[in-house]
């Protein structure tokens, strides 16, 4: 049975509700087309089965509406999850009860362990973790979940009933914090963590991950630190021990939300509560021995997304509901349907391309990484056809640079790729360019002897018919020497003007003179 093609995931947390709206495709995986988010506090007051107060209760429901509203728009079907807040109010019948008729969606109240199995699902999504053992930490407004899991199964779950609201009404109230309530805090955070430090540790997690709005504020007052000023993903962005260290004094020695709310790189909504996220996150690095943090914007909605597309009956069998271990060769083919118009042009072209790659290696000596790069950027350096053909090579940057669709990958491999793609034809990178400045000078290297094969390899399939089977490379002393390998009976002298033509981009990226035949 085939399902609405189009999903929309509800997340209410004790801060805020997330939705988000996503194209299911064929195959089973998932495109974003549409994210909100509103700082409902629905846990402002709200003490441990006591009640949603009325303020909170209507701000959620009219929240609930316009999400209803804007899902409705997409023609998406609604899946809404409640966590720590929902779970503990002696009232949530009544929210659900009010949800469903007043906005018309249905409620699902998760435990604890579904919350963070949900999270670790929806991490999946987005990082390329599956293989690694994952220490996973979200801290939300009323609980933190703490998940070990590799290859999907969960090694070691726990929901602790520490959120950064819930730590802000017990301990830090007032206007002006002083080191008195701070020090009970972090006893009381340690006091709970502390009886499974042990337990975490002995499963000697390869990768912790941090998916909140704690840790994002965390990363984002780190990045202000570097003296980062344009906005970009946080996705599979990694912070030191030592620079978180440096972000929570920061946050510590700022005694008021209003100076908090003047620290570089933060968003003050989070000034009243973000001492609170940030003493959990402080006990964690420091009971675990935490030596570093990759942040993942990836969460329990995405998690929500890939867990109802799997129980749907149309893609029970696909290889999407079974592997989670390929997301940037995903990522990659999801651009390139969407994009290019002659899939074939391009996957001969990447064939080509790392042919040579692997040929020149002891040239280059580039690895693995670099190797994927160049594949990506291959299948992709004419995506930007789409937009127009003129400077389209400048449309690819920008597509491959902006795209969502490039999950898996770090900020700096996207630019990589991208640059990759955007320098396959006309100007040789330039220390001039403004996107090429981005880059740092060994990036800038790679980009240079990538994008000069990528020449090579695309001028080799000039004729758009895959009719140069592959190239055979030799170096002898000064010279690279290319010879084009085809069927006897093709006239190759439209390839060999062509990879001349990039003769010069290949010289400056290697010292060596390029010969063709």
């Amino acid at each position: 049975m085939v399902r609405e093609n189009t999903l929309a995931a509800i997340d209410l947390g004790t801060n805020s509700f997330h939705m988000i709206i996503v194209r299911v495709r064929e195959n089973g995986t998932f495109e974003a087309i549409a994210r909100e988010k509103e700082n409902v506090r629905l846990g402002s007051g709200l003490e441990e089965g006591g009640e949603i107060d009325p303020p909170a209760f209507k701000r959620a429901i009219d929240c609930l509406k316009r999400f209803k509203m804007l899902a409705d728009n997409s023609k998406a079907e609604i899946r809404a999850v409640a966590t720590s807040a929902m779970r503990e109010a002696s009232n949530r019948s009544e929210f659900q009860a009010a949800a469903l008729k007043e906005a018309g969606i249905k409620i699902d109240v998760i435990s604890g362990y579904e919350e963070a199995r949900l999270i670790y699902f929806g991490v999946l999504q987005g990082l390329p973790v599956f293989d690694k053992k994952v220490l996973l930490v979200d801290i939300g407004g009323g609980s933190t979940e703490v998940l070990v899991g590799y290859r999907g199964d969960i090694l070691f779950s726990k929901s602790f009933k520490l959120g950064a609201i819930r730590l802000t009404e017990k301990f830090l109230r007032s206007e002006t914090l002083d080191s008195s309530q701070i020090r009970k805090c972090k006893l009381y955070v340690e006091e709970i963590i502390l009886p499974f430090r042990k337990i975490i540790k002995d499963l000697k997690p390869e990768i912790i991950i941090g998916s909140s709005g704690t840790v994002q504020a965390t990363a984002g007052i780190i990045r202000a630190f570097e003296g980062e000023v344009e906005e970009r993903p946080l996705n599979h962005y990694t912070f030191q021990s030592s620079e978180f260290k440096r972000a929570r004094n920061l946050v510590l020695e700022a005694d008021t939300a209003k100076k908090r709310g003047k620290i570089p790189g933060f968003d003050s909504k989070r000034a009243d509560i973000i001492v609170g996220g940030m003493l959990i996150l402080d006990e964690l690095f420091q009971l675990l021995d935490l030596p570093d943090m990759t942040v993942s914007e990836f969460a329990l909605r995405e998690g929500i997304i890939y867990d109802t597309i799997r129980k749907w009956e149309h893609f029970q069998d696909t290889e999407h509901s079974k592997h989670l271990d390929d997301i940037r060769q995903k990522s990659i083919l999801n651009l390139l349907v969407s994009y290019t118009r002659d899939q074939e042009y391009a996957r001969h072209v990447a064939k080509l391309a790392l042919d040579i790659f692997d040929q020149l290696q002891p040239v280059h000596r580039l690895g693995k990484e670099e190797r994927e790069y160049l594949e990506a950027s291959s299948l992709l350096h004419e995506v930007g056809l789409f937009i127009s053909h003129s400077a389209y090579h400048k449309h690819s940057y920008y597509l491959i640079r902006n795209s969502e669709v490039m999950l898996g990958f770090t900020w700096g491999e996207i630019e990589i790729i991208a640059l990759t793609a955007r320098y396959h034809r006309k100007s040789a990178p330039k220390s001039k360019h403004r996107e090429f400045q981005r880059v740092g000078p060994k990036e800038q290297e790679v980009v240079q002897k990538l994008s000069a094969i990528l020449r090579i390899a695309s001028a080799c399939n000039r004729n758009r018919q895959g009719l140069i089977e592959t190239v055979r490379c030799q170096v002898r002393k000064n010279q690279a020497i290319f010879s084009l390998v085809t069927n006897q009976t093709y006239d190759k002298s439209l390839e060999l003007w062509a990879c001349e033509e990039q003769a010069d981009a290949f010289e400056s990226a290697y010292g060596l003179v390029p010969l063709f035949q």
